[in-house]
């Protein structure tokens, strides 16, 4: 492929709406001491943006100005917090319409299809294997991993979702599934017990809950009939307004991303998938100057870097996330992408991430002479 063909291929910078996922957190930190304006200056934000139920803001933005108010407060489980008091909603449409959903599956599934109008670049999953649901999400743009708030506020905001759903506030998952977590006082172990459970397997490449599938029948007790097709209507309004519903080649690489995570590569599958044939897929594809190969392995390539973020990791875990059954094809593949092995490309990372946290943490020169 060439240089200006893979340009075209390339996804657009992700944005999300800020407005249906940090409303009220102006009243959070005051309530906490802090002004949430220095929090949205230093991620370059502007206070239109929280508000705006039409505005779009760079995602980056957003999990940058999660880990400055974790900063902020000095909690490093803000977004564990923030998540689990976070009203769904205020969600905007993904919210509003999961609460009006009949079941608890109707809400999840609802969710999938509507979160675009909330955030781009992210991928929603609910797979049910042997009696057991696993609902997860991750991006599917490089570098995302290294955000540690976001994971815990998605869960946090799940499990949420489900007790306001049910009515029932004491509901945990029977398990959640978490890509990285820090060393955590007693307290704060409490704490995430209390939000998640206390069955928390760190190491997973996606963030997600599992639970039992019998849950997804259960009636939502917030449901409503006439709000679910109004939310239906005016969320498939502000689907068909996202320039980015538009663009084949986004759609294509997300829908790659989907079937990669679930172990499914050939193209057939993703034909499948967008509800066309091989050979017609195969011409499009071809009349644009790419192929199927191309567009995967450059979606393979987004997903590996955003995974090797995550130290806790092994690449054998990455190399089958992605598809591939031997961990040696896809050290042949990441040499091939970048030009150096997986192992020795976290190893850099790692350096160099060291390297700027210690200088971030070194007073400026004047401070240290005075």
């Amino acid at each position: 492929m060439t240089t200006d063909r893979r340009a075209a291929t390339k996804l657009a910078a992700p944005t999300i709406n800020l407005a249906s996922v940090v409303y009220g957190l102006d009243a959070y930190m005051r309530s906490r001491g802090v002004n949430a304006g220095d929090a949205l200056r230093r991620a370059g934000l502007e206070p239109g943006d929280m508000t705006d139920p039409d505005r779009r803001a760079p995602l980056i933005r957003f999990l940058e100005l999660l880990e400055i108010c974790a900063d902020l407060l000095a909690d490093p489980q803000f977004g564990l917090k923030f998540g689990a008091q976070y009203e769904p909603r205020h969600a905007g449409v993904v919210g509003n319409i999961a609460l009006a959903s009949r079941t608890v599956g109707e809400a999840f599934a609802t969710m999938g299809r509507y979160l675009p109008t909330m955030v781009d670049a992210t991928m929603h999953g609910v797979e049910v294997r042997d009696g057991t649901v696993f609902v997860y999400s991750y991006y599917i743009d490089p570098l995302m991993m290294s955000y540690r708030q976001k994971a815990d506020w998605a869960i946090a905001f799940k499990c949420n979702l489900v007790r306001v759903g049910l009515g029932d506030p004491r509901w945990t998952p029977q398990e959640v599934l978490l890509p990285q977590l820090a060393d955590e006082t007693p307290a704060e172990r409490r704490t995430r017990a209390e939000i998640m459970g206390d069955n928390i397997r760190v190491g997973h490449p996606w963030a997600g809950i599992r639970f039992d599938a019998g849950l997804l029948e259960r009636p939502m007790a917030t449901a409503d009939a006439m709000i679910e097709n109004l939310m239906r209507h005016y969320g498939d309004l502000r689907l068909a307004a996202l320039p980015e519903q538009r663009d084949e080649f986004e759609q294509l690489r997300r829908e790659i991303a989907r079937l990669l995570v679930k172990g499914e590569s050939g193209i057939e599958h993703l034909a499948k998938a967008t509800g066309t044939s091989v050979r017609t897929l195969q011409r499009r594809l071809k009349d644009a100057g790419v192929n199927y190969s191309d567009l995967q392995n450059d979606v393979r390539r987004t997903l590996a870097l955003n995974l090797l973020e995550n130290e806790t990791l092994a690449l054998a875990e990455i190399a089958f996330s992605l598809g591939y059954s031997e961990v040696s094809a896809f050290n042949h593949a990441f040499r091939r992408w970048v030009g150096q092995s997986p192992g020795d490309y976290r190893r850099l990372r790692a350096v160099h991430g060291k390297s700027a946290a210690a200088k971030t943490s070194e007073p400026p020169a004047r401070d240290r002479f005075e």
